[in-house]
Protein backbone atom coordinates (compact mmCIF):
# COMPACT_ATOMS: atom_id res chain seq x y z
CA UNK A 1 0.00 0.00 0.00
CA UNK A 2 2.99 2.33 0.67
CA UNK A 3 4.61 2.12 -2.41
CA UNK A 4 4.61 5.16 -4.77
CA UNK A 5 3.33 4.34 -8.36
CA UNK A 6 1.77 6.44 -10.64
CA UNK A 7 -1.87 4.52 -10.42
CA UNK A 8 -0.89 4.13 -6.19
CA UNK A 9 -3.67 4.50 -3.98
CA UNK A 10 -1.18 6.67 -1.38
CA UNK A 11 -0.05 9.54 -4.68
CA UNK A 12 -2.85 11.84 -3.82
CA UNK A 13 -1.70 12.25 -0.59
CA UNK A 14 1.60 12.39 -1.23
CA UNK A 15 1.48 14.94 -3.51
CA UNK A 16 -1.25 17.27 -1.28
CA UNK A 17 -0.70 16.33 2.58
CA UNK A 18 -4.35 15.38 3.61
CA UNK A 19 -3.60 17.13 7.02
CA UNK A 20 -3.49 20.64 7.86
CA UNK A 21 0.25 22.23 8.46
CA UNK A 22 0.65 25.28 10.16
CA UNK A 23 3.65 28.20 10.04
CA UNK A 24 3.50 29.81 13.41
CA UNK A 25 5.66 32.83 14.07
CA UNK A 26 6.93 34.35 17.46
CA UNK A 27 8.27 37.15 17.23
CA UNK A 28 10.79 39.13 19.36
CA UNK A 29 9.87 42.93 19.95
CA UNK A 30 12.84 44.71 21.42
CA UNK A 31 11.81 47.49 24.08
CA UNK A 32 15.23 49.39 24.71
CA UNK A 33 16.25 50.09 21.56
CA UNK A 34 18.12 53.05 21.82
CA UNK A 35 19.84 52.18 25.48
CA UNK A 36 21.15 49.31 23.61
CA UNK A 37 22.47 51.09 20.66
CA UNK A 38 24.22 54.13 22.61
CA UNK A 39 24.72 52.32 25.81
CA UNK A 40 25.75 48.98 25.01
CA UNK A 41 22.96 47.81 27.70
CA UNK A 42 21.54 44.46 27.87
CA UNK A 43 18.86 43.68 25.43
CA UNK A 44 15.19 43.67 26.78
CA UNK A 45 12.81 41.37 24.25
CA UNK A 46 9.01 40.16 24.62
CA UNK A 47 7.93 37.54 22.91
CA UNK A 48 4.74 38.41 20.82
CA UNK A 49 2.82 35.65 18.87
CA UNK A 50 1.25 33.49 17.74
CA UNK A 51 1.20 34.65 14.36
CA UNK A 52 -0.60 31.51 12.39
CA UNK A 53 -0.26 31.01 8.94
CA UNK A 54 -1.86 28.22 6.63
CA UNK A 55 0.47 26.22 4.99
CA UNK A 56 -0.17 24.85 1.36
CA UNK A 57 2.39 22.64 -0.20
CA UNK A 58 1.69 20.75 -3.57
CA UNK A 59 3.94 18.52 -5.45
CA UNK A 60 4.32 18.93 -9.45
CA UNK A 61 6.51 18.05 -12.17
CA UNK A 62 6.76 14.48 -11.25
CA UNK A 63 9.29 12.47 -13.10
CA UNK A 64 9.31 8.44 -12.59
CA UNK A 65 12.59 6.43 -12.62
CA UNK A 66 11.39 2.87 -12.17
CA UNK A 67 14.93 1.34 -12.77
CA UNK A 68 16.13 3.14 -9.26
CA UNK A 69 12.86 3.27 -7.71
CA UNK A 70 12.79 6.91 -7.33
CA UNK A 71 10.71 10.02 -8.06
CA UNK A 72 11.50 13.40 -8.61
CA UNK A 73 9.35 16.57 -8.09
CA UNK A 74 8.85 20.13 -7.22
CA UNK A 75 7.27 21.35 -4.07
CA UNK A 76 5.44 25.02 -4.19
CA UNK A 77 4.85 26.02 -0.64
CA UNK A 78 2.43 29.19 0.04
CA UNK A 79 1.00 30.55 3.45
CA UNK A 80 -2.25 32.19 3.90
CA UNK A 81 -3.16 34.12 7.29
CA UNK A 82 -5.14 32.27 9.90
CA UNK A 83 -6.80 35.44 12.24
CA UNK A 84 -8.65 32.33 14.08
CA UNK A 85 -5.54 30.65 14.98
CA UNK A 86 -3.80 34.15 15.68
CA UNK A 87 -5.86 35.16 18.69
CA UNK A 88 -5.51 38.91 19.83
CA UNK A 89 -2.84 39.48 16.92
CA UNK A 90 -3.06 40.86 13.44
CA UNK A 91 -0.24 40.78 10.31
CA UNK A 92 -0.81 44.67 10.61
CA UNK A 93 1.21 44.96 14.70
CA UNK A 94 4.29 46.45 15.22
CA UNK A 95 7.52 45.43 16.06
CA UNK A 96 10.79 46.69 16.91
CA UNK A 97 13.56 44.42 15.85
CA UNK A 98 17.18 44.24 14.45
CA UNK A 99 18.08 46.22 11.04
CA UNK A 100 19.13 42.59 9.47
CA UNK A 101 20.01 44.38 6.10
CA UNK A 102 22.31 46.99 8.04
CA UNK A 103 24.39 44.20 9.83
CA UNK A 104 24.54 42.34 6.93
CA UNK A 105 25.50 45.76 4.99
CA UNK A 106 28.35 46.16 7.78
CA UNK A 107 29.65 42.39 7.92
CA UNK A 108 30.64 42.37 4.42
CA UNK A 109 32.66 45.55 4.49
CA UNK A 110 34.18 45.22 7.36
CA UNK A 111 36.95 43.10 6.19
CA UNK A 112 37.63 46.43 2.98
CA UNK A 113 38.95 49.17 5.16
CA UNK A 114 38.04 52.29 6.33
CA UNK A 115 37.58 54.03 2.85
CA UNK A 116 34.74 51.88 2.36
CA UNK A 117 33.76 51.72 5.53
CA UNK A 118 33.25 55.53 5.42
CA UNK A 119 31.26 55.50 2.29
CA UNK A 120 28.87 52.45 4.12
CA UNK A 121 28.67 55.23 6.77
CA UNK A 122 27.43 57.79 4.49
CA UNK A 123 24.94 55.70 3.29
CA UNK A 124 23.72 54.33 6.19
CA UNK A 125 23.15 58.40 7.24
CA UNK A 126 21.99 59.23 3.67
CA UNK A 127 19.25 56.29 3.60
CA UNK A 128 18.12 57.12 7.24
CA UNK A 129 19.13 53.27 8.25
CA UNK A 130 19.25 52.55 12.21
CA UNK A 131 20.40 49.34 14.05
CA UNK A 132 16.50 48.95 15.07
CA UNK A 133 13.77 49.37 13.12
CA UNK A 134 10.15 49.02 13.57
CA UNK A 135 7.98 47.38 10.97
CA UNK A 136 4.96 45.44 10.27
CA UNK A 137 5.02 41.48 11.31
CA UNK A 138 3.89 41.27 7.45
CA UNK A 139 6.11 43.17 6.30
CA UNK A 140 9.34 41.75 8.03
CA UNK A 141 8.06 38.09 7.27
CA UNK A 142 7.10 38.87 3.64
CA UNK A 143 8.94 41.53 2.56
CA UNK A 144 9.17 45.12 2.29
CA UNK A 145 10.89 47.89 0.03
CA UNK A 146 14.41 48.67 1.21
CA UNK A 147 16.04 51.65 -0.70
CA UNK A 148 19.21 51.01 0.47
CA UNK A 149 19.55 47.79 -1.21
CA UNK A 150 18.20 49.42 -4.39
CA UNK A 151 21.28 51.66 -3.97
CA UNK A 152 23.54 49.35 -3.83
CA UNK A 153 22.46 46.69 -6.65
CA UNK A 154 23.44 49.63 -8.79
CA UNK A 155 27.00 48.71 -7.97
CA UNK A 156 26.82 45.14 -6.90
CA UNK A 157 24.24 43.56 -8.28
CA UNK A 158 20.93 41.77 -7.27
CA UNK A 159 22.31 38.18 -6.67
CA UNK A 160 19.44 37.06 -4.93
CA UNK A 161 17.14 38.72 -7.19
CA UNK A 162 15.38 40.38 -4.01
CA UNK A 163 14.41 43.44 -6.31
CA UNK A 164 15.14 45.77 -3.09
CA UNK A 165 12.83 44.36 -0.96
CA UNK A 166 13.72 42.37 2.35
CA UNK A 167 11.96 39.79 4.43
CA UNK A 168 12.95 36.85 6.47
CA UNK A 169 11.28 34.88 4.67
CA UNK A 170 10.78 36.43 1.31
CA UNK A 171 10.19 35.53 -1.27
CA UNK A 172 9.48 32.02 0.27
CA UNK A 173 5.59 32.14 -0.42
CA UNK A 174 4.61 30.74 -3.18
CA UNK A 175 7.93 29.44 -4.54
CA UNK A 176 9.82 26.07 -4.10
CA UNK A 177 13.32 25.73 -2.86
CA UNK A 178 14.51 23.23 -5.69
CA UNK A 179 13.93 19.90 -6.77
CA UNK A 180 13.89 16.53 -4.91
CA UNK A 181 14.69 13.25 -5.86
CA UNK A 182 12.84 10.17 -3.14
CA UNK A 183 12.97 6.32 -3.02
CA UNK A 184 9.32 5.11 -3.70
CA UNK A 185 9.57 1.89 -2.16
CA UNK A 186 9.33 -0.01 -5.77
CA UNK A 187 12.79 -1.68 -5.11
CA UNK A 188 12.37 -1.91 -1.50
CA UNK A 189 10.84 -0.16 2.15
CA UNK A 190 14.06 0.34 4.00
CA UNK A 191 14.94 3.58 2.50
CA UNK A 192 11.17 4.54 1.44
CA UNK A 193 10.88 8.26 0.98
CA UNK A 194 14.66 9.09 2.01
CA UNK A 195 15.99 11.86 -0.35
CA UNK A 196 18.47 11.07 -2.81
CA UNK A 197 19.19 14.22 -4.42
CA UNK A 198 18.03 18.09 -3.98
CA UNK A 199 18.68 19.99 -7.01
CA UNK A 200 20.44 17.80 -8.38
CA UNK A 201 23.63 17.00 -6.26
CA UNK A 202 23.65 14.10 -4.13
CA UNK A 203 26.30 16.00 -1.43
CA UNK A 204 26.12 19.15 -0.30
CA UNK A 205 29.01 21.70 -0.95
CA UNK A 206 28.58 24.28 2.03
CA UNK A 207 30.30 22.54 4.29
CA UNK A 208 33.71 21.32 5.48
CA UNK A 209 33.66 17.95 5.35
CA UNK A 210 31.88 15.23 3.57
CA UNK A 211 30.06 14.24 6.72
CA UNK A 212 28.10 17.57 7.35
CA UNK A 213 27.36 17.69 3.95
CA UNK A 214 25.36 14.63 3.42
CA UNK A 215 21.71 14.45 2.60
CA UNK A 216 20.01 12.25 4.58
CA UNK A 217 16.88 10.75 5.48
CA UNK A 218 13.52 12.12 4.69
CA UNK A 219 11.33 15.35 4.70
CA UNK A 220 10.13 13.98 8.26
CA UNK A 221 6.24 13.00 7.07
CA UNK A 222 7.43 9.60 6.66
CA UNK A 223 9.63 6.48 7.27
CA UNK A 224 10.28 3.12 6.44
CA UNK A 225 7.97 0.94 8.37
CA UNK A 226 8.89 -1.52 11.42
CA UNK A 227 10.04 2.15 13.15
CA UNK A 228 11.85 0.67 16.59
CA UNK A 229 12.89 2.45 19.87
CA UNK A 230 16.73 2.26 18.63
CA UNK A 231 15.87 3.60 15.01
CA UNK A 232 17.62 6.56 14.43
CA UNK A 233 14.90 9.20 12.14
CA UNK A 234 16.88 11.50 9.82
CA UNK A 235 15.64 14.75 8.29
CA UNK A 236 17.04 17.02 5.69
CA UNK A 237 15.94 20.34 5.56
CA UNK A 238 16.86 22.69 3.03
CA UNK A 239 15.92 25.34 5.57
CA UNK A 240 18.93 24.49 7.90
CA UNK A 241 21.02 23.50 4.70
CA UNK A 242 22.18 19.77 6.45
CA UNK A 243 20.55 16.75 7.54
CA UNK A 244 19.43 16.17 11.70
CA UNK A 245 18.62 12.79 13.38
CA UNK A 246 16.15 12.41 15.78
CA UNK A 247 15.97 9.36 18.52
CA UNK A 248 13.53 7.59 20.82
CA UNK A 249 12.44 9.49 23.31
CA UNK A 250 8.81 7.52 25.00
CA UNK A 251 5.32 6.33 23.55
CA UNK A 252 2.74 8.55 23.50
CA UNK A 253 -1.14 7.73 22.37
CA UNK A 254 -1.80 10.24 19.50
CA UNK A 255 -6.07 10.07 18.82
CA UNK A 256 -6.04 6.57 19.57
CA UNK A 257 -3.11 5.41 17.86
CA UNK A 258 0.25 4.38 19.21
CA UNK A 259 3.21 5.73 18.27
CA UNK A 260 6.29 6.25 19.40
CA UNK A 261 8.18 10.10 19.74
CA UNK A 262 11.10 10.88 18.82
CA UNK A 263 13.59 14.12 19.61
CA UNK A 264 16.38 15.39 18.65
CA UNK A 265 19.24 14.65 21.17
CA UNK A 266 21.40 17.06 22.75
CA UNK A 267 24.68 15.88 21.33
CA UNK A 268 23.10 16.79 17.61
CA UNK A 269 23.61 20.45 18.58
CA UNK A 270 26.25 20.09 20.94
CA UNK A 271 29.25 22.88 21.50
CA UNK A 272 32.04 21.51 18.76
CA UNK A 273 34.18 21.62 21.94
CA UNK A 274 32.42 18.64 23.53
CA UNK A 275 31.19 16.76 20.63
CA UNK A 276 34.08 16.88 17.66
CA UNK A 277 31.14 15.44 15.10
CA UNK A 278 30.17 19.19 14.99
CA UNK A 279 33.17 20.84 14.82
CA UNK A 280 32.97 20.81 10.21
CA UNK A 281 30.12 23.44 10.74
CA UNK A 282 32.42 26.18 12.29
CA UNK A 283 32.29 29.09 9.43
CA UNK A 284 34.61 30.08 8.24
CA UNK A 285 37.12 27.60 10.48
CA UNK A 286 37.16 25.36 13.61
CA UNK A 287 38.41 29.28 15.27
CA UNK A 288 34.91 30.37 14.54
CA UNK A 289 32.56 27.90 16.46
CA UNK A 290 29.34 29.06 17.99
CA UNK A 291 27.75 27.49 20.98
CA UNK A 292 25.77 24.71 21.64
CA UNK A 293 22.28 24.70 19.77
CA UNK A 294 23.31 27.09 17.38
CA UNK A 295 24.24 27.28 13.52
CA UNK A 296 26.13 29.65 11.69
CA UNK A 297 23.95 29.92 8.16
CA UNK A 298 26.40 32.05 5.97
CA UNK A 299 27.83 29.03 4.04
CA UNK A 300 24.16 28.84 2.02
CA UNK A 301 22.53 32.40 2.54
CA UNK A 302 25.19 34.11 0.14
CA UNK A 303 27.23 34.94 3.33
CA UNK A 304 24.77 37.03 4.97
CA UNK A 305 25.23 36.61 8.73
CA UNK A 306 22.28 34.56 9.87
CA UNK A 307 22.61 32.34 12.85
CA UNK A 308 20.05 29.68 13.73
CA UNK A 309 19.15 28.44 16.79
CA UNK A 310 16.75 26.00 19.06
CA UNK A 311 13.96 28.55 20.25
CA UNK A 312 15.09 30.29 22.84
CA UNK A 313 18.38 28.86 22.67
CA UNK A 314 16.86 25.54 24.53
CA UNK A 315 19.43 23.17 25.75
CA UNK A 316 21.84 25.80 23.96
CA UNK A 317 25.00 28.32 25.02
CA UNK A 318 24.13 29.15 28.44
CA UNK A 319 26.53 32.75 27.53
CA UNK A 320 24.68 33.99 25.07
CA UNK A 321 21.22 33.30 26.70
CA UNK A 322 22.83 34.99 29.97
CA UNK A 323 23.44 38.25 27.64
CA UNK A 324 19.42 38.40 27.26
CA UNK A 325 16.18 39.68 29.51
CA UNK A 326 13.28 37.76 27.96
CA UNK A 327 14.40 34.63 27.00
CA UNK A 328 12.46 31.09 29.06
CA UNK A 329 13.54 28.10 27.09
CA UNK A 330 11.03 25.52 28.01
CA UNK A 331 11.25 21.49 26.88
CA UNK A 332 7.54 21.35 26.33
CA UNK A 333 7.10 24.37 23.88
CA UNK A 334 10.48 24.75 22.40
CA UNK A 335 11.53 20.98 21.37
CA UNK A 336 10.78 19.55 18.23
CA UNK A 337 9.19 16.38 17.95
CA UNK A 338 7.66 13.77 16.01
CA UNK A 339 5.24 11.20 16.80
CA UNK A 340 5.69 8.04 14.06
CA UNK A 341 3.47 5.06 14.15
CA UNK A 342 5.83 2.44 14.15
CA UNK A 343 4.29 -0.26 11.94
CA UNK A 344 3.49 1.92 8.93
CA UNK A 345 6.43 4.76 9.58
CA UNK A 346 3.80 7.66 9.22
CA UNK A 347 4.09 10.76 11.04
CA UNK A 348 0.82 11.02 13.04
CA UNK A 349 2.22 14.35 14.87
CA UNK A 350 5.25 16.82 13.87
CA UNK A 351 6.51 19.83 15.26
CA UNK A 352 9.61 21.18 13.88
CA UNK A 353 10.89 24.29 15.72
CA UNK A 354 14.09 26.90 14.97
CA UNK A 355 14.83 30.64 15.42
CA UNK A 356 16.41 32.90 13.69
CA UNK A 357 18.75 35.09 15.28
CA UNK A 358 21.63 38.11 13.90
CA UNK A 359 25.06 38.45 15.40
CA UNK A 360 24.78 42.07 16.99
CA UNK A 361 28.49 43.51 17.63
CA UNK A 362 30.79 46.55 16.80
CA UNK A 363 31.72 46.13 13.05
CA UNK A 364 34.90 47.01 12.28
CA UNK A 365 35.20 51.34 13.15
CA UNK A 366 31.76 51.56 11.93
CA UNK A 367 30.24 54.27 13.91
CA UNK A 368 26.69 53.25 13.71
CA UNK A 369 28.32 50.20 15.67
CA UNK A 370 30.36 51.64 17.83
CA UNK A 371 28.53 51.39 21.17
CA UNK A 372 26.24 48.08 20.36
CA UNK A 373 27.20 45.18 22.72
CA UNK A 374 28.28 41.51 21.49
CA UNK A 375 25.29 39.30 21.30
CA UNK A 376 23.49 36.43 19.34
CA UNK A 377 20.07 38.51 18.80
CA UNK A 378 16.77 36.70 18.52
CA UNK A 379 14.68 37.92 15.64
CA UNK A 380 11.86 35.03 15.91
CA UNK A 381 11.26 31.58 15.95
CA UNK A 382 8.76 29.43 14.10
CA UNK A 383 6.53 25.92 14.47
CA UNK A 384 5.98 24.43 11.81
CA UNK A 385 3.35 21.63 13.13
CA UNK A 386 0.94 19.13 11.50
CA UNK A 387 -0.78 16.27 13.18
CA UNK A 388 -3.53 13.85 12.10
CA UNK A 389 -7.18 14.40 13.08
CA UNK A 390 -9.52 11.88 14.71
CA UNK A 391 -10.95 10.56 11.27
CA UNK A 392 -7.62 9.87 9.88
CA UNK A 393 -6.59 8.48 13.10
CA UNK A 394 -9.43 5.58 13.01
CA UNK A 395 -8.27 4.97 9.46
CA UNK A 396 -4.48 4.41 10.42
CA UNK A 397 -5.99 2.82 13.38
CA UNK A 398 -7.50 0.70 11.59
CA UNK A 399 -4.86 -0.25 8.85
CA UNK A 400 -2.72 -0.86 11.50
CA UNK A 401 -4.61 -2.87 14.00
CA UNK A 402 -7.06 -4.91 11.91
CA UNK A 403 -4.65 -6.53 9.97
CA UNK A 404 -2.70 -7.92 12.56
CA UNK A 405 -5.99 -8.48 15.24
CA UNK A 406 -7.01 -11.05 12.42
CA UNK A 407 -3.82 -12.60 12.05
CA UNK A 408 -3.65 -12.76 15.60
CA UNK A 409 -7.14 -14.24 15.90
CA UNK A 410 -6.04 -16.56 12.55
CA UNK A 411 -3.35 -17.59 13.94
CA UNK A 412 -5.24 -18.46 17.65
CA UNK A 413 -7.98 -20.28 15.67
CA UNK A 414 -5.04 -22.59 14.10
CA UNK A 415 -3.42 -23.06 16.83
CA UNK A 416 -6.30 -24.23 18.65
CA UNK A 417 -7.65 -26.67 15.79
CA UNK A 418 -3.72 -27.91 15.47
CA UNK A 419 -4.00 -28.99 19.06
CA UNK A 420 -6.91 -30.30 18.74
CA UNK A 421 -6.47 -32.24 15.74
CA UNK A 422 -3.12 -33.68 17.46
CA UNK A 423 -4.97 -34.66 20.10
CA UNK A 424 -8.07 -36.09 18.35
CA UNK A 425 -4.47 -37.94 16.34
CA UNK A 426 -2.77 -39.30 19.96
CA UNK A 427 -6.43 -40.39 20.81
CA UNK A 428 -6.71 -42.56 18.05
CA UNK A 429 -3.62 -43.70 17.67
CA UNK A 430 -3.72 -45.01 20.96
CA UNK A 431 -6.41 -46.83 19.99
CA UNK A 432 -5.14 -48.44 17.15
CA UNK A 433 -2.18 -49.61 19.25
CA UNK A 434 -4.40 -51.15 22.01
CA UNK A 435 -6.99 -52.78 19.37
CA UNK A 436 -3.72 -54.54 17.32
CA UNK A 437 -2.43 -55.46 21.21
CA UNK A 438 -5.59 -57.08 22.04
CA UNK A 439 -5.74 -58.42 18.08
CA UNK A 440 -2.48 -60.89 18.99
CA UNK A 441 -3.85 -62.00 22.30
Amino acid sequence: MLVLKEDSSTLDAFLIPPVPIYMQFYLFNVTNPEEIRFKGAKPIIREVGPYTYDEHREKYDLQWDHTEGTVTYYQNKSFVFNQEMSPGHSEDDPVTTINAVMVSIASKVEPLGPVVEALVEFAFLRFSETIFITKTVKELLWGYDEPLMTELSKYVGDPTNNKGKFGFFYPVNNTNDGNYTVKTGEKGLGDYLHITQWKGLDILDYWSTDYCNMINGSDGSQYPPRISHDSVLEIYTSEMCRSLYLTYEKDVWWDGVHTYRFIPPKAMLEDPMINPDNMCYCYPGPDDCLGAGMLNMAPCAHGAPVIMSTPHFYQGDEVELAKLDGLDPQKSQHETILDVEPKTGVTMHAEKKIQINVPLRPYGNLPSFKNVPEVIFPVLWVNESAAIDSALAKDVNKATFLPFLIVDIVFGALLVLGIVLLVIAGIKFRRIRRNRGQHKL
